[in-house]
């Protein structure tokens, strides 16, 4: 994995191992594209396929993973851009609009992501005009998918039933170990199988998944602010410094011990 920070924000040549992601999510808008092959991808509650001639925008805290299909021996690979929302907030001088698309056609958009991950690689162009090009292209795509300037990247909970809003307080509130499926169940006054299937329905994946993607993202801002890995892994209520590496390399494509040593 390269990494370059530029301006707050972060650009990113990613080959997972596996060559897909488990479910995950991130603070930071995720705009994304694909050297090669065709990338499956399951965002929230819906499912679509995603060509080479086509960028990917994911809005802060939507949970996402993939499988991808590529040629033999070709390892599947994409570049990714990490916005933080501050960043879009200061851009459109307003509340950080939430994307509705979140896979747009723009080969020319493409090709732009796919250049500055090239010119940052050798040198070709210097850090600010590469920044520079990245935010006219940050532009067209607010054109292109039109969001709503009003609605902001904070989920609208009056749309989610009150048990299931009452059982994601619950979770958001401790990250700390994995939850019992029967204690949120007798909290929200349904049954184990109840509980599943409407809290899937609601957020697009069950009670356990939920709470690991969340605790994962928790680790990723802890790891930003300097603390050691066995710390984060242990606060998180992960059995152990290898179990969180699992979970967090299949998540992001990298080692929680690299992610920290380029964020700090």
């Amino acid at each position: 994995m390269q990494v370059w920070d530029m301006d707050g924000t972060q650009l990113a040549v990613i080959r997972p191992v596996s060559g897909a992601f488990a479910r995950h999510s991130h603070d930071e808008y995720v705009i994304s594209v694909n050297l090669c092959g065709r990338e499956q991808v399951r965002l929230d509650r819906s499912s679509f396929e995603v060509d080479l001639d086509e960028v990917t925008v994911y809005n802060p805290g939507q949970v996402q993973s993939c499988t991808t299909r590529t040629p033999d021996d070709v390892a599947f690979t994409c570049v990714s851009w990490y916005v933080p929302p501050a960043v879009l907030e200061s851009l459109v001088g307003g509340p950080p609009p939430e994307f509705e698309r979140p896979v747009v056609r723009a080969a020319h958009l493409r090709s732009e992501l796919l250049r500055a991950a090239r010119d940052l690689d050798t040198g070709g162009d210097d850090a600010a005009l590469v920044a520079e090009r990245l935010t006219l292209m940050l532009l067209h795509l607010l054109d292109l998918t039109a969001p709503t300037a009003a609605r902001t990247t904070t989920p609208v909970t009056s749309a989610i039933p009150a048990p299931i809003a009452a059982v994601l307080d619950r979770l958001r509130s401790d990250l700390s170990s994995p939850p019992r499926l029967a204690d949120l169940a007798d909290d929200a006054g349904m049954s184990r199988e109840h509980l599943v299937r409407s809290f899937t329905r609601a957020t697009g994946c069950p009670p356990y998944a939920w709470h690991l993607q969340a605790r994962l993202a928790e680790g990723r801002r802890r790891l930003r602010a300097g603390r050691p890995v066995a710390v984060v892994a242990h606060d998180l209520g992960f059995a152990d410094q290898a179990h969180f590496h699992r979970h967090f390399t299949a998540a992001y494509a990298i080692t929680p011990g690299r992610y920290r040593a380029i964020n700090i």
